[in-house]
């Protein structure tokens, strides 16, 4: 264990100058001024009184001073001399320059600059933001195949129904057989283009495309209507087309079936009634009708349920879902 050593304080070099006896004025002011003291503050420096502790609580009053500062005479802080003002203000010659904008004098601007398109007012610098489709583009391709694919005979041996028919000692005059569903056909596109659906617009531009990659543009003719679908029509190159109904040729509807409600009173929206005599006219043909609607099946009028396939148009919906709904509205049973 080392022991600390003991400093020697600026107080005790004070206190050892003043104690000097043998020593002279003179000599106490070298060695003060050695020090960095000044010679008329040492012999005060030192007090012999203790310094008064935070725990001495019963000290009395501290005493009150008596002694008044030294009455020293203020001088006056040095002014500088201030320049005189001359008394007349000097002329000031402004040089006016001239517009360079106004006079076509501005220089030419970059040729990368110059041949940039101006930018619209109000248009967005951010790159627009992808769309998400209603059918997600992993499930299109099946659930608009299963939507609109039809029956037709196939190769396989139905051996359920044959079983039964033997139990049951029924004669069979042709062997059953499975049927295939085929896409052949095509289907007849019918979008409902009212101002009620507006925010649905971008979404049926979108199922065009989505329906002619499955099916091809010249199998799945696109129609357009607004108030009544048996009004709906095609542009073509030779003119507008009005929609006729082709037997067996399905027909894909996307619509809210007249269940949105706009503020402008002037447009009317297909009833009830409309969609029933629509149904049933496809029913004479043969026709099915499949229902894509935003809204969802059960918002929809259920006396339309048994006359079309109402599909719910949004990322829920399975292809496994809809062919069982076809096959339940054919009456087929796998």
């Amino acid at each position: 264990m080392t022991t600390r050593r003991a400093e020697i304080g600026l107080a005790d070099w004070v206190r050892v100058l003043a104690e000097l006896p043998a020593i002279t004025d003179s000599e106490r002011a070298l060695v003060a001024r050695c020090l960095g003291l000044q010679t008329d503050k040492v012999e005060n420096t030192y007090n012999n009184q203790p310094t008064r502790g935070a725990w001495q609580r019963n000290a009395g009053k501290p005493e009150v001073r008596t002694d008044t500062p030294t009455d020293k005479p203020t001088s006056a802080p040095d002014t500088e001399s201030r320049p005189e003002l001359p008394d007349e203000i000097l002329p000031i010659r402004i040089e006016k320059l001239p517009n360079t904008l106004e006079a076509g004098l501005a220089p030419p601007l970059p040729a990368e600059i110059a041949n940039q398109e101006p930018l619209e007012l109000g248009a967005s610098n951010h790159p627009p933001v992808p769309r998400l489709s209603l059918f997600p583009q992993r499930t299109v391709r099946g659930l608009l195949a299963a939507s609109v694919a039809q029956p037709s005979g196939g190769y396989d041996l139905d051996m359920p129904r044959l079983i039964r028919a033997s139990v049951q000692c029924q004669p069979l005059r042709s062997l059953p057989l499975l049927p295939r569903f085929s896409t052949q056909q095509g289907c007849q596109l019918l979008l409902d283009f009212s101002e009620a659906l507006v925010p649905w617009w971008d979404d049926m531009r979108d199922l065009i495309q989505q329906f002619h990659a499955v099916l091809g543009e010249t199998a799945c003719p696109v129609y357009e209507f607004t108030d009544n679908p048996r009004h709906a029509v095609r542009w073509t190159e030779t003119g507008e087309q009005p929609w006729q109904a082709i037997a067996g040729k399905p027909v894909v509807i996307a619509s809210d079936l007249g269940q949105v409600r706009t503020a402008r009173r002037h447009e009317l929206r297909p009833s009830l009634s409309v969609w029933r005599d629509f149904a049933l006219h496809c029913r004479r043909w043969q026709i099915p009708v499949i229902v894509l609607t935003p809204l969802g099946h059960k918002r929809c009028p259920k006396e339309l349920a048994h006359l079309m396939s109402i599909i719910d148009w949004n990322s829920q919906t399975r292809a496994s879902d809809v062919k069982r709904l076809i096959n339940h509205k054919q009456g087929i049973r796998l």
